[in-house]
């Protein structure tokens, strides 16, 4: 049996795989709110400018879409307190299939996430497990705040 780091490694590298053929711009363990009794931290949030026509304007930038995933890998993880942090305007929640199933059979499943994504059986990719759409989920941070917090890991 796996054990739970090796669990969220795996997670976290096909989490990484997506973010690098789905966005532009991404980073891990992105701080928000920092310094503030309210800070939180996403473990990956992902950055894809709005295009007109394939050209990218300055206009691009705030009205493009941002990612954010939370990886738990066990329902421990998923009680501990740390995470379940969706500020962006997609929001998913990365776990595998088992845990997945275990959530939605004890009625636990995020209010505010788009979908539950889980590896396939080679773990070499994310599927959607369950498509949750909530129509209610929207980006509440400017793409300026958003930006900066992840442009702060790349120093």
């Amino acid at each position: 049996m796996i054990d739970r780091p090796d669990i969220t490694e795996k997670l976290s590298k096909l989490v990484e795989k997506r973010l690098n053929s789905q966005n532009s711009y991404w980073a891990s363990e992105v701080n928000f709110d920092k310094n503030t009794e309210n800070e939180r931290r996403v473990d990956f949030v992902g950055f894809k400018p709005y295009s007109f026509n394939g050209v990218l304007e300055t206009t691009c930038v705030e009205l493009g879409t941002f990612t954010c995933y939370e990886i738990k890998s066990c329902m421990g993880d998923f009680k501990s307190g740390h995470g379940l942090s969706f500020y962006g305007d997609e929001n998913y929640l990365v776990t595998t299939q088992e845990f997945a199933d275990e959530l939605r059979n004890k009625m636990m499943l995020p209010k505010r996430v788009n979908a539950i994504l889980c590896p396939d059986k080679g773990w070499s990719k994310l599927y959607m497990k369950f498509d949750l759409r909530n129509p209610e989920i929207h980006r509440s941070r400017s793409a300026s705040e958003m930006l900066w917090d992840i442009a702060q890991l790349h120093k």
